[in-house]
């Protein structure tokens, strides 16, 4: 399942690359925070808690309108009853959509890596594995140089057990708030 992984990683980043290549004096660059509800979903999941808050940033590149990448890494501390677990990640994924004005509606799939420290009645571990992710969102062009948007994904993960046989993680999902600076390049040259 790993190499799976890895392959389907080393796919999607050959594609952007690709692409960033083939049109390198056009495109759009943002990076900025991110923030929003991070559930744990996945088997065994609920003794860590299911809901928590999540926080982290990302960078996007765009070399078309129809076509970007979008990296994000995300921290979300989650608690139940004495357990915690808390849930660091980083995806990369392919993001398309369409200009209406300024909204630019689109969907996102891409991979990612999953790291979950857990501490329990009976001890602390730490649990890592690759996983896919999916969604969709809108982003909002604020002006010349600022960004909004919301990004909602599913993350099916590869699950791992801890020595105590229960899953160490699992899938989850995020609904994300994110605001950025925005930078963009036409073919005339020169950033914005």
């Amino acid at each position: 399942m790993i190499k799976r992984s890895f392959v389907a990683f080393l796919f999607i980043f050959g594609l952007i690359i690709f692409s960033s290549v083939s049109n390198a004096d056009e495109g759009d660059f943002s990076f900025g925070a991110a923030l929003g509800g991070v559930g744990l979903t996945g088997t065994d999941m609920n003794q860590y808690g299911s809901n928590g808050f999540g926080y982290g940033g990302y960078i996007t590149y765009a070399p078309s309108s129809l076509l970007g990448m979008d990296v994000n890494v995300l921290y979300s501390p989650h608690s139940n009853q004495g357990s915690d677990a808390n849930t660091l990640y980083g995806t990369v994924a392919l993001k398309t959509g369409l200009y209406y004005d300024i909204l630019y509606p689109f969907f996102t799939t891409g991979v990612g890596v999953y790291r979950n420290s857990i501490q329990l009645a009976g001890g602390s571990y730490s649990v890592a594995t690759f996983g896919f992710n999916f969604g969709g969102g809108v982003d909002i062009d604020l002006g010349k140089n600022v960004r909004i948007g919301l990004l909602v994904r599913y993350h099916p993960v590869f699950d791992r057990a801890i020595s105590n046989g229960s899953n160490g993680i699992g899938d989850l999902w995020d609904a994300l708030l994110r605001i950025g600076v925005l930078f963009s390049t036409s073919t005339q040259g020169g950033w914005d």
